[in-house]
């Protein structure tokens, strides 16, 4: 028979992917309440199962759990999708540098079928298969630079991260992007993949990403009144 904490562990895992699928998504919005019985109905799962899923999203960023007040979608305000946004325009070419020195065959077939993912994932509209591809691929240069700490700090915000991205370009364009990185990282070349990375990032995107969010938010101010 097979053990029990095994079961509630598949379920849980089940259950954090549907969630997420539902949060990338857009589907459950930010701030939305997550209603304990109403999701466990909707996702065939007892209470604990969905609470390991629900765990699970609070340490990537993706819930936020208040005490007596529930669990909700977090919402990054505009400042703090900011804060985030520089942080990565700032660690990730260094994590791209680096990894142009260290990255082996294995590493560099991982972000070759990563951007198959992601151009698989765009040819049939699946934006939640995208978006882990797309996070997936960063996190994973970022492995390839030899300096865990870098990795897990990224890895923790990598979900707002990746939503920068797809708010500021076609997945098309990201994808041509992520060629570029990887053709760099394929020769050795720290200073192309490290210029290539902050072009990637930054771009003079972060004036356009604060116009956009303000919009964003704007229109969440005019649905509430």
């Amino acid at each position: 028979m097979e053990p029990i904490s095994t079961f509630y562990d598949d379920l849980g895992t089940k259950a954090y992917k549907r969630i997420k699928e539902m949060i990338v998504s857009g589907e459950l919005k930010p701030g939305q309440k997550l209603l304990q019985e109403e999701m466990a109905n909707l996702l065939g799962v007892s209470r604990t199962p969905l609470l390991q899923a629900i765990g699970k999203l609070e340490r990537e960023n993706l819930v936020l759990t208040i005490p007596r007040r529930g669990s909700h979608v977090r919402h990054f305000s505009e400042q703090e999708f900011l804060d985030v946004f520089d942080i990565r325009g700032q660690l990730e070419p260094m994590g791209a540098y680096q990894a142009a020195k260290h990255i082996d065959d294995d590493g560099l077939e991982l972000l070759a079928n990563l951007i198959e993912c992601q151009r698989r994932a765009a040819s049939h509209n699946k934006a939640h298969e995208l978006h882990e591809a797309d996070k997936e691929f960063h996190l994973a240069i970022m492995r390839s630079s030899g300096n865990h700490f870098l990795h897990d700090i990224l890895r923790a915000y990598a979900n707002a991260l990746c939503d920068s991205e797809r708010l500021l370009k076609s997945p098309q364009q990201r994808i041509d992007e992520h060629e570029n990185i990887l053709s760099a990282l394929r020769e050795h070349d720290p200073l192309s993949a490290r210029e290539l990375m902050y072009y990637h990032i930054n771009g003079g995107a972060r004036a356009k990403l604060e116009s956009l969010l303000g919009k964003k938010g704007k229109q969440v101010d005019d649905t509430e009144d």
